[in-house]
């Protein structure tokens, strides 16, 4: 299938979706927003994609967000602020699929851009990225943004991106020494990198096993200490008796690369 804001490339168990709307800072709107619902559903219900990437096209920003005209005619023909109601669906997608995401951050990532980083479970950047906010600056609540920023990095970074605005930007070296990003590397590194990450994750780990462990950092997460802990035992058996968990640990012993289906 092909996408009028998003391009999609696949190579074996892996997907790479890259926002292509570069004439408008990667911005996102009612119709990209529709589109990338569809691509993360795909993802979601497909059992040969194990691994998505997240970047965009352009090299001066990765995504600023809202796209803001649109926005501002809804706004003035209903006369009321709107537009926020676009990213819910597929917000609520992203973080309810346990298949992981690496995201890999090229230039400018604002405002609702960070949706996609705080989803994500490996975050990435080339040198050139920079993180700020302008939700203030256009009288607008950063709420859902930041409450998973905050997950990933200080609490006191996040607000102070929040509240001071686009006065505070972020560099891609202080959003690594802040835990936001794993890895910076020069702009025309960024998708070899990228690649060979999910590479990694698609060849040579289990996907029952790498969903499982999402399911149970993220759970754990929302729980105390030893409710987290707990619950982590809990998901433990969910693919205890799976094809995989059986090929990995006869695999082991026969000294040989696995083969893992999924199953």
């Amino acid at each position: 299938m092909t996408y009028k804001d998003f391009l999609i490339e696949k190579r074996g168990r892996i997907v790479c979706v890259t926002l292509n709307r570069p004439e408008r800072m990667n911005a996102i709107g009612a119709e990209s927003s529709e589109e990338l619902l569809r691509i993360l559903t795909d993802y979601r219900d497909d059992p040969d994609q194990w691994v998505m990437i997240i970047t965009a096209s352009g090299g001066k920003a990765f995504c600023t967000g809202m796209y803001v005209n649109e926005g501002a005619e809804k706004t003035r023909a209903k006369g009321k602020a709107d537009g926020y109601d676009i990213y819910r669906p597929w917000t609520d997608m992203m973080q309810s699929i346990h298949k992981p995401f690496i995201c890999a951050v090229n230039g400018y990532c604002v405002g609702g851009g960070w949706h996609l980083v705080a989803d994500s479970d490996i975050i990435i950047a080339a040198d050139n990225a920079q993180f700020l906010d302008t939700h203030v600056n256009l009288g607008l609540i950063n709420g859902v943004e930041s409450a998973g920023l905050a997950r990933k990095m200080p609490y006191g970074i996040v607000m102070r991106m929040v509240m001071e605005g686009r006065r505070f930007r972020v560099s891609a070296q202080q959003a690594y020494q802040w835990g936001l990003v794993s890895e910076v590397v020069a702009p025309d590194k960024l998708m070899d990198k990228a690649w060979e990450i999910a590479t990694h994750i698609a060849e040579e780990a289990a996907p029952l096993a790498v969903q499982g462990s999402k399911k149970a950092m993220l759970g754990a997460m929302e729980r105390t200490l030893s409710e987290g802990v707990a619950y982590t035992w809990e998901v433990l058996s969910d693919i205890r008796d799976s094809a995989d968990t059986v090929e990995g640990m006869r695999s082991y012993v026969e000294k040989r690369k696995p083969n893992f289906t999924g199953r």
